[in-house]
């Protein structure tokens, strides 16, 4: 997977945790879900601040502690989402064969 900018992983985050409500959703959507577990993943108060930003979609956060563990988790995040065990489907490319088959 290609590496996500931050504004593109700030969008899907916001999209994950605040329009998607991953954290409560009964069957979330599989990208969302996976987004949820890599943030899980980080240290505790980076994970904690990508959480609570996103859920609220105030990103980036106005206070220097808050938006230094707010960067400081979205770059673990972003390496994290390159890993060979982790895609999301929202940010790959449209199939070639769905193009040619509508032709």
């Amino acid at each position: 997977m290609k590496l996500l900018t931050r504004n593109e992983l700030t969008l899907m985050l916001v999209w994950a945790f605040h329009d998607e409500k991953v954290e409560s959703a009964i069957n979330p959507h599989v990208d969302a879900h996976t987004l949820y577990c890599n943030v899980m993943a980080l240290p505790v108060a980076e994970a904690a601040a990508v959480v609570s930003h996103a859920r609220s979609g105030n990103v980036p956060p106005s206070d220097p502690v808050a938006l230094a563990r707010w960067t400081r988790g979205l770059m673990m995040l972003r390496e994290m989402l390159t890993q060979p065990m982790c895609t999301l489907s929202i940010a790959e490319p449209e199939p070639m064969v769905r193009a040619s088959a509508a032709a």
